[in-house]
């Protein structure tokens, strides 16, 4: 498979698995504990938004981990581009839920985006380091 084909496939694996546990974990919560959203979705503790912000940073930096590891090489390149790619969706959600949420947790999660997207790939960077002893700066992702 060409190494374009493989880097695409690789963020919209990351991106899917993102979508896919967040997505989850919100049904999961809204089933277990009804009372964090409310009749209209909005959630308003903070304690809750504080439980949504970590997983969903957990969530973005395992799918740009995820991405960064499929690469076919340049994995902090792969994960950063995931990152953009969802900070790009997460500005759309933003403005359609900006109701759902207080602003602070808007403003608190399109911050997070990118860090996410750089713990994700650097931790790829640092496996490879810790197999190869070397820098993985555009050297391909061993098999």
């Amino acid at each position: 498979m060409p190494p374009v084909a493989r880097s695409v496939i690789a963020i919209v694996a990351g991106f899917l698995v993102i979508g896919m546990l967040a997505i989850g974990t919100d049904a999961i919560v809204k089933a277990t504990v009804p009372g964090v959203f409310g009749p209209d979705d909005r959630v308003d503790s903070v304690p809750w938004l504080l439980i949504i912000q970590l997983y969903v940073f957990v969530y973005a930096a395992f799918g740009c981990w995820l991405a960064a590891r499929m690469a076919p090489n340049r994995p902090m390149r792969h994960a950063l581009i995931l990152g953009a790619l969802g900070l790009a969706f997460s500005i759309v959600g933003t403005i359609a839920l900006w109701d759902k949420m207080p602003a602070w947790y808007h403003i608190v999660a399109l911050a997070l985006v990118m860090p996410a997207a750089w713990v994700g790939g650097r931790i790829r960077e640092r496996q490879l380091t810790s197999v190869s002893g070397s820098s993985v700066i555009g050297n391909p992702t061993p098999a």
